[in-house]
């Protein structure tokens, strides 16, 4: 009959410790529990001899079988300095936590439901992320998906550290979302470490004085619908998002309002209206909708006239070209028109603090003058802010503006 362990129990320093056998110990190592009392550590060491008893009755019942696969358990688990109980332990909230979970199919379609009040241009985001996530996690439980996984997914999706940031940014809403308590299906820490690549970056391209003719004299004379727009994008400054949401009765004699719910910032403004663009939207004001039918392909078609890069069926099932732009055409620069806007202003003087406000810049005045100081000169300046209309404007008296 094997004799009872006896968890020595000795005075050291200042407490008292109880040594636990490597057999009978949650790491599997030998142990020693310290305590600051002599009753606290005697309570503990009988704690432990009956906890060792139950063992040992535990044990000698034990299946044969199910005793090998224990030993073979604890030898393969002993490199990493993990017990048996601790591994069940691991694989037990993992098991919960997938079941608590659903597929990533399940989660998106909830998730795309849930955002349905988002911009057309946020939705098609989400779409877009929601195609390429079935496609490569189809059938995958939502807590089953590892973070090496996700940055795996988005090397092979994205082209870019650009596009690769920003996919990574709406991936992690997802997941945050997917896990607040309410859902939980998955753990929003699963993603903290995804890293983030470093981006280059780039000068910003704002349009010459010529450039912004060319193009507004082409909208005018193929597409002058499109002339409101451009008009108002080229002269404050405003996001295209921002502009696609205004109502006509945003816009007024005295400026535009551009409200909470448009702007990016979430924070309601109100831009000044301008000499220049007062004379664009007199001579080309939209009788009931700011934004012309097939926005998209008209603004494509009147770039693609201007001189740009940029492909455009509408250009050629009108017959005014082919849909493919010339070899040697210039690509058309990244929010053009805001930043012309910005650079223009700064050039013409007006106030740093005015301009964050107008347009909406969450970068502050740093940002606006490391981007825009110099871009434009004065004269090219003056020679944008004096662009006038083609068409006549003509009064409600008929007579001409």
């Amino acid at each position: 009959m094997p004799r009872p362990v006896k968890f020595t129990v000795k005075q050291v320093q200042n407490s008292w410790r109880v040594n636990v056998p490597a057999q009978y110990s949650i790491s599997g190592r030998r142990e020693r529990h310290h305590f600051k009392t002599r009753e606290a550590a005697l309570e503990a060491q009988k704690k432990l001899r009956n906890d060792a008893k139950k063992f040992g009755e535990v044990a000698t019942a034990l299946p044969p079988t199910l005793a090998e696969q224990a030993a073979k358990a604890s030898e393969l688990l002993a490199p990493f300095g993990i017990s048996i109980l601790e591994a069940a332990s691991r694989i037990a909230a993992m098991e919960r936590e997938k079941q608590a979970s659903v597929t990533i199919d399940q989660a998106l379609d909830q998730f795309i439901t849930a955002k349905s009040e988002l911009s057309e241009k946020q939705q098609q985001a989400i779409r877009h992320l929601a195609s390429h996530l079935r496609n490569d996690f189809a059938g995958r439980v939502l807590s089953t998906i590892s973070c090496d996984e996700i940055e795996a997914h988005l090397q092979e999706r994205t082209s870019g550290a650009t596009s690769y940031n920003a996919k990574l940014r709406l991936l992690t809403t997802f997941w945050r979302w997917c896990a607040v308590p309410k859902r939980g299906w998955c753990n929003a820490e699963n993603l903290k470490h995804a890293e983030r690549k470093a981006v280059v970056t780039e000068e910003i391209g704002v349009l010459s004085a010529k450039e912004a003719e060319t193009l507004l004299q082409t909208a005018e004379k193929h597409f002058p619908d499109m002339v409101p727009v451009l008009a108002i994008s080229l002269f404050t400054g405003m996001r295209q998002a921002e502009i696609e949401r205004l109502q006509m009765s945003d816009i007024s004699a005295e400026g535009i309002t551009v409200p909470a719910t448009s702007a990016k910032t979430k924070k309601r403004r109100f831009i000044q209206m301008t000499e220049p663009l007062a004379a664009w939207l007199d001579a080309y004001k939209p009788a009931t909708e700011l934004i012309p039918a097939n926005f998209e392909r008209k603004d494509k078609a009147v770039r693609r006239l201007a001189g740009w890069a940029v492909w455009s069926d509408l250009v050629f099932s009108k017959g005014l070209g082919d849909a493919e732009p010339p070899e040697n055409a210039p690509h058309w620069p990244q929010n053009a028109l805001r930043h012309t806007a910005a650079s223009i202003n700064v050039a013409l003087g007006k106030p740093i603090e005015t301009l964050v406000f107008e347009h909406g810049h969450a970068g502050g005045l740093q940002m606006l003058r490391t981007h825009y100081v110099g871009k434009i000169t004065k004269a090219d300046a003056l020679k944008i802010w004096s662009l006038r209309p083609l068409k006549i404007a003509i009064n409600s008296k008929g007579k001409t503006a």
